[in-house]
């Protein structure tokens, strides 16, 4: 039993030393020599520093830490937080912000001149959607000249078909008619004797 409680300790031990531990940032606190402010004062610690954790007396409510200049001492539990504290992440903060402004600057050009070709494009589109619109117009015009060219030489070649049928049945006509005319002058017409016939009479 005692030797399963090493262990559990030593295990508590080694985890409280690869642990970290950071001043809270609104206060500014003393180190102690010992667990307990009756212990001397070593010094000061300021806000957000960060000290190494060596030990938790839960029992005093102390902490035993290695803090930047290297003193060992004891600091309260409850001016310790175990989160990075803001002065040491205001840099970091201040850094990711300009970063963030910068890329946001980036993407905005980005998109100013996408929208600037995009405008580009669709002016190039709408001047040549206009010229095909232009095109179309002269196009419609010139084939409805064609139309009025074509229903005119339609008419004309319709009125020239109809007088050559009318001339033809005019000629044809006339030629029966001179036929018919000339079938029946011809019976009337005296017939000349041939110089047999007149020696006979």
């Amino acid at each position: 039993m005692r030797a399963l409680l090493g262990i559990l300790i030593c295990l508590c031990a080694q985890q409280a030393l690869a642990d970290t531990r950071y001043v809270s940032d609104n206060i500014s606190t003393f180190i102690h020599n010992g667990p307990g402010t009756q212990y001397r004062i070593l010094g000061s610690v300021k806000a957000g520093e960060p000290l190494e954790v060596k030990a938790v007396n839960n029992e005093a409510g102390f902490t035993q830490v290695v803090d930047g200049r290297g003193r060992d001492g004891w600091i309260k539990n409850s001016e310790l937080q175990s989160e990075i504290s803001l002065r040491e992440r205001l840099p970091q903060v201040q850094k990711e912000l300009e970063e963030l402004k910068a890329r946001l600057q980036n993407l905005n050009g980005d998109n100013e001149q996408r929208f600037t070709e995009k405008d580009g494009q669709i002016a190039e589109q709408s001047k040549e959607i206009a010229s095909l619109k232009t095109q179309l117009a002269s196009q419609s015009e010139e084939m409805g000249n064609l139309k009025e060219q074509n229903d005119a030489l339609t008419q004309s070649y319709d009125n020239q078909e109809h007088d050559m049928q009318m001339d033809w049945f005019i000629r044809g006509g006339a030629m029966v008619g001179g036929g018919i005319l000339l079938g029946i002058l011809l019976p009337m017409l005296p017939r000349r004797r041939s110089r047999g016939e007149r020696w006979m009479n």
